[in-house]
């Protein structure tokens, strides 16, 4: 049996789920809380949508429709349903890939009859917990969950691994490393076992991945450059999932100067990008530039939880408020869970106080799970999006 195993955290605000390969993180899944399911709009692929067609582009053969989301979606038009596509007409489409940046998804016809009346996300709406199984999930021998009625719905849902229910004082995230491999994935700058680091910028019409040597000087300079070449195939291939990377990668690795290293790099190369699902198009530039394409099945990590902003985690982005609403309710869960006895203080700027407002479900579920041991209060003097955990 496999040894991956998938961890599913069942929070207030959200499910969130890792993947674990060789005791390291391999990917990332995050969802709505269990209850929040049918709330959930985000054009990820796959998903079924009601939506209405705004206009009609002759030129482009394409047709662009409301889907509920921010950006409206692209549908090329195809002989097949070309009668059925009208203004203002309500059509059932998937998620073929979803937004980017500025531009909105792209989705595929379906029907021309719909059971709605508006757009938004038709079903079937999967349970949170068992969505991210089946999206990230695949391969996996064992399932670790800490909520008892997801196991049940994982169990029922006819996964073939071994499902277990467990509960810690120590959140799964943490136990299992993935806290921390969350936090790095945000970073411009990952390390290569061995020596060396990868620098991963994603545009909008690409990711480009630079592997620096970090000045490691060896014995054998030629050797060493293979061995972290071969490292960086097998990090960089890591990372594209880690980071949920999608479209075109370039990666520019070592030279390497005899063909029987060429040789041995471009084999080990092969094995790490066939270990990424769907990637295709690999190849090598005049240059020396190496080119791939990775199925963009969701945002990226970057894309989906920061914005535009002169902050961090990267050059000029900042988290989004959404996932300083949800981290700020995880860190809170996760000290209720730690300290039984203990009641928690979380000090919230006016910004995010006001979103949490908007949401009194997440509240009434801390209540339900923890009591009245935790108290949510807004500062003014905060900053906007900042907040603040102590105990009482």
């Amino acid at each position: 049996m496999s040894k991956a195993v998938l961890i599913i955290e069942c929070g207030v605000a959200e499910t969130r789920a890792a993947l674990i390969e060789d005791d390291r993180v391999r990917r990332f899944w995050f969802g709505p809380a269990r209850g929040d399911e049918a709330d959930d709009g985000s054009a990820r692929a796959g998903r079924r949508f009601a939506g209405r067609i705004t206009a009609i582009d002759k030129s482009l053969d394409a047709a662009f429709v409301d889907i509920g989301d921010p950006l409206n979606a692209y549908l090329p038009i195809k002989k097949a349903y070309r009668q059925n596509i009208a203004q203002g007409a309500l059509v059932a489409v998937s998620i073929k890939s979803p937004p980017r940046q500025d531009k909105g998804a792209v989705v595929k016809f379906i029907a021309a009859s719909v059971d709605a009346t508006k757009p938004g996300r038709l079903a079937p709406i999967d349970d949170a917990a068992v969505e991210a199984a089946r999206a990230i999930g695949a391969g996996a021998g064992s399932m670790i969950v800490d909520d008892g009625r997801a196991c049940a719905a994982l169990n029922a849902a006819g996964f073939d691994a071994d499902i277990r229910y467990e509960e810690h004082p120590v959140c799964l995230f943490e136990t299992f490393g993935a806290d921390a491999a969350l936090d790095a994935a945000f970073d411009r700058v990952a390390a290569i076992p061995g020596g060396g680091r990868l620098v991963i910028d994603e545009a909008q019409a690409l990711t480009a991945i630079d592997v620096d040597t970090g000045g490691l000087a060896a014995s054998s300079p030629t050797r060493l450059r293979e061995k972290i070449a071969i490292a960086a195939a097998f990090e960089a291939a890591r990372q594209v999932c880690l980071r949920n990377i999608g479209g075109h990668v370039v990666i520019d690795f070592p030279s390497l100067t005899t063909k029987a290293s060429r040789d041995r790099f471009r084999d080990k190369l092969r094995m790490a990008i066939g270990a990424i699902a769907g990637a295709g198009a690999a190849s090598f530039s005049k240059s020396g530039l190496f080119s791939f394409t990775a199925p963009h099945h969701a945002q990226s990590l970057l894309e989906r939880f920061t914005e535009p902003a002169p902050a961090d985690p990267a050059p000029g982005r900042r988290f989004t408020l959404d996932w300083q609403a949800r981290s700020a309710l995880r860190r809170l869960e996760k000290r209720l869970r730690a300290a039984p006895r203990a009641k928690m203080r979380l000090v919230v700027g006016a910004s995010l106080g006001a979103y949490l407002n908007r949401r009194p479900v997440w509240r009434d579920r801390l209540q339900d799970r923890y009591g009245a041991r935790f108290e949510i209060a807004t500062d003014a003097d905060m900053e906007e999006r900042g907040f603040d955990l102590s105990e009482q």
